[in-house]
């Protein structure tokens, strides 16, 4: 009886060991990327491996992953009905010593290839050059020859005209040989050139030199007659091979996943497992197509995407999310807010007035930049768009490949039409202070499902491309004015007519000047157009400033809406003008600014 029990017990213990030994040894799989969520800052990336388990513990490894992707942000399950769970999930990097060794050979198997065609030209050369040889011999002959028979007997001219005939047609024959050899085997020299400089740059330049020692003995010792030795180089081909399995400054490394997975049954499932990855971003763009013949615009999305992961995404589903996913969220401190009183110092009026302006100039300087982009695709099935979280998501119908390199990408979203009536009117509007262009703009309310992301649009109006405008972010249901382009048939201007300065004593210590300006708008079209004049009035910082407007011929929009306005505190004022074709109208005014003559005004035209 305690002789079975002894043997049950042996027979578990082997088989525990059994087991042991089999899950020791992690199983190797691969994975491919099934869909792609891309945020404005990053991406998410999804990857599907097939995987294969035993009843029991199960090692799984997955090489090939990334390596710039964020440890932090892996994620893996199993499909929700699977009997089984996921112990642990670690991930490591590894240097790709394997790959590297395998290029190498790869090289040095394809530089072996080309001396091989290299040395078959030579040989080719030397046939041809015996030929030219023998074709000088034949000529040495022939000369000869005629030299005795001019001596002592009648010529054989037939001979020597059919010779000369051989040796000329068989000479260019050569000689186009020969240049053909020539030009293969400069052809062959910048390959091999090519291929050895590839072997140095993964290799190094110590591995490189030991290759071509070794190459240069055995090229040596298989020229000889006498039985190849190769004692004296054994050394260097020891430290040739070792030098790959050691030398790891030109490594690409790569990451991968080691899983713990423990199954209730043997079976074959899906591991499903995401993670987050720089390096790639997506932007919104835009074409806008007016037409103020059919007073409707169409507003066309298409995502600008850069992807360079090391990576291609090859046929994956891919969305969009307006999201741009933090690493770490912190809630910011609100500082306190303390005042404290101090002596002022006298200093000269004229100094501290000059200081601000040259500080005032010195922050004016900026650039802004653009990219050209392609015409707009073909269009695609209908993307989906819904609310997912903070954030908005688009999806693609249909399988993208998105390559990673260095150029953006652009794919159509989805177009929009908005006609006259329903949330749209084109207006024109012109600011005569600055530049006395006048821009076509359309004001409308964003009735697309999704938040226009501030980005660039190309303009088009009646199918003629006018140019590019920026588009800022605007939220679902906003109202929103945007620029479609410059009218070259209407114009304006403003001009200053009169400036006048009093401080004579009937104003006892002040000082006025008096400004006297003139708006003129005109309208060369052959429509009548509404024209926003934008303008701008001075606004005091000091009550011991005073600011009036008088004469003005034309009233300036003041409603309880605009006058509410940060605008119109600032002092911008509009007026709409409506101006038959070939018409124009001005606005005159005169601006009166009041104040202590002690007083240096900043700002005073």
């Amino acid at each position: 009886m305690n002789r079975h029990i002894v043997s049950a017990v042996t027979l578990l213990i082997i088989a525990a060991f059994s087991d042991s030994g089999r899950a020791s040894q992690p199983v190797t799989v691969l994975s491919k990327i099934s869909s792609v969520k891309l945020y404005t800052n990053k991406a998410e990336i999804t990857r599907i491996s097939k995987i294969r388990l035993e009843k029991g513990l199960n090692i799984i490894q997955i090489d090939g992953l990334p390596d710039n992707l964020y440890d932090w942000s892996a994620r893996g399950s199993l499909p929700e009905k699977y009997n089984g769970k996921i112990l642990s999930m670690e991930i490591s990097r590894q240097a790709l010593l394997e790959k590297r060794k395998k290029k190498v050979m790869e090289i040095e198997k394809k530089l072996e290839e080309l001396k091989d065609k290299d040395a078959d030209l030579a040989d080719d050369l030397a046939n041809i050059m015996h030929q030219e040889d023998f074709l000088n011999s034949v000529n040495d002959f022939t000369k000869q020859s005629a030299s005795k028979e001019l001596v002592t007997r009648l010529p054989q001219t037939e001979v020597w005209s059919s010779t000369m005939d051989f040796t000329s047609n068989k000479r260019k024959i050569i000689q186009s040989a020969k240049r053909a050899i020539y030009k293969k085997r400069r052809d062959l020299a910048a390959e091999i050139q090519k291929w050895e400089f590839e072997l140095t740059q993964i290799a190094g330049r110590t591995y490189f030199s030991n290759y071509k020692s070794l190459k240069m003995a055995v090229d040596k010792n298989t020229l000889s007659n006498q039985v190849q030795q190769y004692g004296e180089f054994t050394e260097q081909y020891a430290q040739q091979k070792g030098f790959l399995d050691t030398d790891t400054s030109k490594i690409d490394t790569e990451k991968k996943i080691l899983l713990n997975i423990f199954s209730a049954a043997e079976g074959e499932t899906d591991f499903i497992f995401t993670y987050m990855i720089p390096d790639t971003f997506w932007m919104m763009k835009y074409d806008f197509r007016a037409s103020k013949k059919s007073d409707e615009i169409e507003i066309i999305l298409y995502s600008d995407i850069y992807q360079k992961t090391g990576e291609d995404w090859d046929n994956i589903s891919l969305s969009l999310s307006t999201g741009a996913p933090l690493n770490i969220i912190t809630l910011p401190a609100l500082n306190p807010w303390y005042l404290s009183a101090s002596k002022p110092y006298k200093e000269d009026f004229a100094f501290a007035a000059k200081s601000k302006k040259e500080y005032a100039a010195q922050r004016q300087e900026g650039a802004a930049g653009m990219n050209d982009f392609d015409e707009a695709e073909e269009a695609l099935p209908e993307t989906s768009v819904k609310e997912s979280g903070l954030s908005f998501e688009i999806s693609f119908p249909l399988k993208q490949t998105i390559e990673s390199s260095e150029k953006y990408q652009k794919k159509y979203i989805k177009s929009y039409n908005i006609k006259s009536g329903k949330g749209l009117k084109f207006y024109y509007q012109t600011i005569p202070e600055s530049s006395g262009k006048v821009f076509l703009m359309a004001k409308t309310v964003n009735q697309t499902e999704l938040p226009w992301l501030g980005g660039e649009a190309q303009v088009f109006l009646e199918n003629e491309y006018i140019g590019k405008v920026d588009v800022p972010q605007t939220p679902v249901s906003k109202e929103k004015e945007l620029v479609l382009g410059i009218v070259s048939d209407t114009n304006s201007k403003k001009e200053l007519v009169k400036k006048y300065e009093d401080t004579s004593g009937v104003f006892g210590g002040n000082k006025r000047i008096v400004y006297s300006y003139k708006i003129i708008v005109e309208n060369d079209s052959k429509e009548t157009r509404e024209i926003i004049t934008m303008d701008n009035f001075p606004v005091p910082s000091s009550e011991e400033v005073k600011i009036e407007i008088k004469d003005l011929s034309y009233s300036f929009i003041a409603d309880d809406i605009t006058k509410k306005s940060t605008e119109y505190a600032q002092g911008i004022r509009k007026f709409i003008l409506t101006l038959a074709p070939g018409a124009k109208k001005e606005i005159t005014y005169d601006i009166v600014i009041t104040y202590d003559k002690e007083l240096i005004i900043n700002g005073l035209k």
